[in-house]
This record gives C-alpha cells, structure tokens and sequence, in this order.
C-alpha cells in the first residue's frame, strides 16, 4: 500500500513537472510568436519604406530624364537656328565673293580689252581730220633708241601710218616684215607694230598669232619678241 501511493506520488510529481514544462514551452511559443510578429511588422515597415523611396526615386529620375530631354531638345534647336544661319551667312558670303570674281572678271576683260586692242576704237580713226592725227601719234608708246634708229632707217614711212594702211597681198612678205621689225627693235607692242609695218589691228593680230603658232614669237608683257631657239 505504501508502495502504490509512493508510486501514485511520484507519478502526480511527474505530471505536475510535464505540465509546468508545457506551461513554459507555451509561453515559449508565445513569446517566440510575439517577437516574430514584431519582426515581420518591422521588416514589413522597411518594405514599403524602401519601395516608397525607391518610388519616390523613380519619380526624381523620372523628372530629371525628362528635363534632360527637354534641355537636349533646346539645345538641338539652338544648333539648327545656329546652322541655319551659318548656312545664311555663308551663302551671302559666297554671293558677295561671286559678284566681286564676276567684277574682277569684267574688269580684267576690260583691261585686257584695252590692252589688245588699245584705248581707242579702231573704226574712230581709220580717217581722222589732219588736225588731230599729231595727236593720235603723240599717244603712242615711247620707244627705246634702238626701235628709234630703226624707225628712221626705213620702217616708219613719211607719212602717219595710222590713216594710212598698206594693203595685205603678200601675207608673206608682211610676216617678213614685222618678223625683221621685231628682231631689230629687240621687242615690239601691237600698236608699235600696227604704226610702223601699217597694218590693220585684224590684219596684225592675224600676223602675230600666225607667228606665235609657228614657234617664231613669244609674248612677255604685252611685247612680243623673237624666239632664241628661232634666231639661233
């Protein structure tokens, strides 16, 4: 009898020991529960934290791009008002440079113009009055002293060459002619040659050219000389 109700004691000390230690593993239980429940409510408030700032950063980011591209845009539109008028001022830059090489042009074939074909229009004096046929010789060049010599020795006629032209029959002998005058006044221009041979400004033009072709003039500043290669 002792025996059981030691036994029935030991048993009841046994339970009361399992029911303490199931009291603690449920308070265990609740406080574990408790704590995670405290954690996930923290982890769930930096959650949408994080996602509100990254949202609220995707806005910023978002704003920013689209300045850029709008401060882009502007500056693309500067750039293209700046080519545009780039482009303006260039072509009126070239305008400009085209009128002025047209000028110069005009005016180099009016020089050039004059040069060839003297100041004067040939049809003016073909017949001009004896009173100003002085005048019309005065206007010419002055020659050096060989060409001088070589007037009074017998190319310069009697009479003022300029009214009165000598006939071209023998294309020859006016080559000849002014091939000689050429070689002895050591150079010539169109208007000495003109005066002195008397010819016409077609007909000498003519002459020369013909010369030139054939490799026994050459043409240095409006003078035309003989050839080394044809006098030697």
């Amino acid at each position: 009898m002792a025996l059981k109700n030691l036994w029935e004691q030991e048993r009841q000390e046994r339970l009361q020991i399992t029911a303490e230690r199931r009291q603690q593993v449920n308070q265990w239980k609740q406080l574990t529960q408790q704590e995670l429940q405290l954690q996930a409510d923290l982890l769930h408030q930096e959650l949408s934290s994080s996602v509100t700032s990254l949202h609220n950063n995707r806005k910023l980011q978002q704003q920013q791009f689209q300045q850029e591209i709008v401060e882009r845009q502007l500056e693309i539109l500067q750039i293209k008002t700046d080519v545009c008028q780039r482009q303006q001022e260039y072509r009126q830059q070239r305008a400009a440079k085209a009128q002025a090489l047209f000028q110069d042009l005009q005016n180099f074939r009016a020089i050039l113009h004059k040069n060839v074909w003297g100041a004067h229009n040939h049809q003016q004096v073909v017949a001009p009055p004896p009173a100003k046929t002085e005048k019309l010789v005065a206007t010419v060049p002055k020659l050096s002293i060989s060409r001088s010599s070589i007037k009074a020795t017998g190319f310069r006629p009697a009479v003022n060459t300029m009214t009165r032209k000598v006939p071209a029959s023998n294309a020859d002998t006016l080559r000849s002619k002014v091939q000689q005058y050429i070689q002895q006044a050591e150079g010539a221009t169109l208007i000495e040659i003109e005066e002195v041979i008397g010819l016409s400004r077609v007909q000498t033009i003519d002459i020369l050219r013909s010369l030139i072709k054939q490799g026994l003039l050459e043409q240095r500043d409006r003078q035309y000389f003989i050839r080394q290669q044809a006098i030697s």
